[in-house]
């Protein structure tokens, strides 16, 4: 009898568990994160996340508390709520869930939780457990505008030190780029950075800052173009048909119509759709609507 009892127990707990974190039993595609900090420390965010199995529900938790939710399922149609106290919670239940093999979702909120002035600096902060085994993760942080990072050697301002740099002109961003992470992988990331005394610099001194920032990599610069320049920095993130889509976007002189993507790479629609849309994602290209097709263009520019 006791036996039956605690029988009865184990399974009662196991149940509980598994509809607590439904994620454990997922593997994703994709996982990305691009965090914006802005100049009064707000900090918003986009959550990318591809599941590469229809399921009925999925939480994403966070450790610190959120605002401004907005959801949006590319695949299966979804509700979503969210519990805030000290932590977040977002539960989604996907409705037709079995009539979809893959499910993107993205998670779009505003947090004031994950940065702090320290010493006169400013400190970002990110922890992120890794809840399920992950194919592909990205994550970019753009600093705010007029902001740099803490010391004349980028890597020794950001943490893990393995993580890249670039510059659209206005902004510095950090990125990380990881494959096929295990459960329980959990990652860490944190950008310590300054911001002038006086507001903003001007478009000359922001250029000067991303070069040095550059050579102090050990990137050196070819008398080339600024997209081929680009071209070095973007190409080691991306696999081999993404690289196929920017080699054709590079031809054209980084923007073309997407129906010649298709017919240059010998791929089908919704194949070049796919990659182009995981692009846009990432930053890499923006996509402009031009009546029954698209302009996609090369964004990220040294």
């Amino acid at each position: 009898m006791n036996f039956a009892k605690i029988l009865g127990t184990i399974l009662f707990l196991l149940a509980f568990n598994c509809s607590f974190w439904p994620v454990q039993a997922l593997n994703l595609d994709y996982y990305g994160i691009e965090s914006r900090i802005k100049g009064d420390m707000t900090v918003s965010n986009v959550i990318t996340i591809t599941l590469n199995s229809s399921v009925p529900d999925f939480d994403y938790k966070l450790k610190y508390r959120i605002f401004n939710v907005r959801i949006e399922s590319e695949h299966a149609p979804v509700e979503c709520e969210t519990r805030v106290t000290d932590t977040s919670l977002v539960s989604c239940s996907f409705t037709d869930f079995e009539n979809y093999d893959r499910i993107k979702l993205k998670i779009q909120f505003d947090t004031k939780d994950t940065v702090k002035e320290v010493d006169e600096n400013y400190e970002f902060a990110q922890f992120i457990p890794i809840e399920s085994e992950v194919s592909r993760f990205f994550n970019i942080v753009y600093l705010p505008e007029t902001s740099t990072l803490l010391t004349d050697i980028p890597n020794e301002s950001f943490s893990p030190g393995n993580g890249k740099t670039l510059s659209d002109g206005q902004h510095i961003m950090i990125y990380w780029d990881r494959e096929d992470l295990k459960k329980g992988e959990d990652l860490y990331f944190s950008v310590t950075y300054k911001v002038p005394v006086g507001g903003v610099y001007d478009i000359g001194i922001m250029a000067v800052i991303a070069l040095l920032i550059i050579f102090s990599l050990g990137i050196v610069y070819m008398k080339t173009t600024r997209r081929h320049e680009s071209m070095k920095v973007i190409m080691p993130l991306l696999k081999g048909d993404e690289k196929v889509v920017v080699d054709i976007l590079n031809k054209h002189n980084g923007s073309v119509n997407q129906r010649v993507i298709v017919r240059e790479s010998d791929f089908s629609k919704a194949k070049v759709s796919r990659l182009v849309a995981d692009l846009k994602e990432r930053g890499i290209v923006d996509v402009e609507v031009l009546g029954r097709t698209n302009k996609v263009s090369l964004k990220l520019k040294k």
